[in-house]
C-alpha cells in the first residue's frame, strides 16, 4: 500500500507582550485544525510584542523565508489580524505566499485560501477592515474639528498639537547650544526630546550653529 505524501503546513502566530498574552493558546488551536487536515506539521513561528501593521517583523519574514525555499505548503493562523492588520499588506503577502505556491487558512474566520471562495472571501474582509479603520480616522478628525471649534467659541484654550513648552526652555536650549553641548546633551540636561531642541533652533532667528 503506498502511503499518501501528507501536505507539509506551518503554524504563525503573534502575541502582545502588553496583554500578556501567550502563543500557546493560538499554536494549540491550530495545531489540532492541523491534525483534523491531516497536515505535517513542520514548524510554529511566533512574533511577540510585535505590532500587526509592522510589516517587518523577525519570525514573519523567517516565514516568508522559507516558503520561498518550499519548505511547507500552507501557514494556519489562529485569526486574520495575527498575521496583519493593514489590508494592503495583507494582499500583498498573501500574493508573496501564493507565488510559492504557499497558502494561508485562518481559523477565527473560517478563511481558506486553498479554494476559490476563500481567495474571494479574503478581498471582502480586507474592504471591511480598511473601511472599519477609515470610519475611526474619521471620527476622531470630527471630534477634534469639533473641540477645536468649542475653544474658538467659549475661548477655554483647548488646542491639538504637541503642548507648550515651558516658558523659558528656548532661552535654555539657546544657552547650552551655545556653551558647545550637542542637540542630545542638551535635551538630556533639560529633559526634553532631541527633538523639540531641533524644533526651537529651527522656529528661531538667532545666528547659533550648533553642534548636532
Amino acid at each position: 500500500m503506498i502511503e499518501t505524501k501528507k501536505t507539509k503546513a506551518v503554524i504563525y502566530a503573534r502575541v502582545s507582550t502588553l496583554l500578556q498574552e501567550f502563543p500557546q493558546t493560538q499554536i494549540s488551536s491550530c495545531k489540532s485544525f492541523c491534525e483534523a487536515r491531516s497536515f505535517e506539521l513542520v514548524k510554529d513561528y511566533v512574533d511577540y510584542g510585535v505590532s500587526g501593521r509592522k510589516e517587518s517583523r523577525p519570525a514573519l519574514n523567517e516565514l516568508i523565508k522559507d516558503a520561498r525555499r518550499g519548505k511547507f505548503k500552507i501557514v494556519v493562523v489562529a485569526a486574520l489580524d495575527r498575521i496583519g492588520r493593514d489590508t494592503r499588506h495583507l494582499l500583498n503577502l498573501f500574493n508573496e505566499l501564493a507565488g510559492y505556491d504557499v497558502k494561508v487558512i485562518s481559523l477565527r474566520e473560517n478563511l481558506d485560501l486553498t479554494a476559490p471562495i476563500g481567495q474571494a472571501m479574503l478581498v471582502i474582509i480586507s474592504a471591511i477592515a480598511e473601511l472599519e479603520v477609515n470610519l475611526t480616522r474619521d471620527r476622531i478628525r470630527n471630534a477634534l474639528a469639533a473641540k477645536k471649534r468649542q475653544a474658538l467659541e467659549t475661548g477655554n484654550g483647548w488646542r491639538t498639537g504637541r503642548p507648550p513648552l515651558a516658558v523659558g526652555i528656548a532661552q535654555e536650549v539657546h544657552r547650552l547650544l551655545a556653551s558647545g553641548l550637542s542637540y542630545s546633551q542638551t535635551a538630556k540636561a533639560l529633559n526634553i526630546s532631541k527633538t523639540s531642541v531641533a524644533r526651537i533652533v529651527k522656529s528661531s532667528k538667532t545666528d547659533i550653529v550648533p553642534k548636532t
